[in-house]
């Protein structure tokens, strides 16, 4: 089995005064600048990632089958159908 972490978030560089901050941080920890937000859209299938584009649909359940035939009139004895 293969582990995913949910969120990979690389560290980003205050673009004010060029301090290294998490990568998940909104302002820079050492001026209080705004960061950039992640160039990268998440992945399908992380939390709070839209689905995959185009994944086929699951197929449908069946149908209920038909009502089986009458029976014929029974043969006399003897009788080659």
């Amino acid at each position: 089995m293969c582990f995913r972490p949910a969120t990979v978030a690389p560290d980003k560089t205050c673009p004010a005064c060029g301090a290294t901050c998490a990568g998940d941080a909104p302002t820079c920890s050492a001026c209080g600048a705004d960061l950039p937000q992640a160039a990268m859209p998440p992945m399908p299938g992380a939390p709070g990632a839209p689905g995959a584009p185009g994944a086929p649909k699951p197929p449908a359940a069946p149908g209920m089958p038909g009502a089986p035939a009458k029976p014929g009139a029974p043969q006399p004895p003897g009788s080659a159908s």
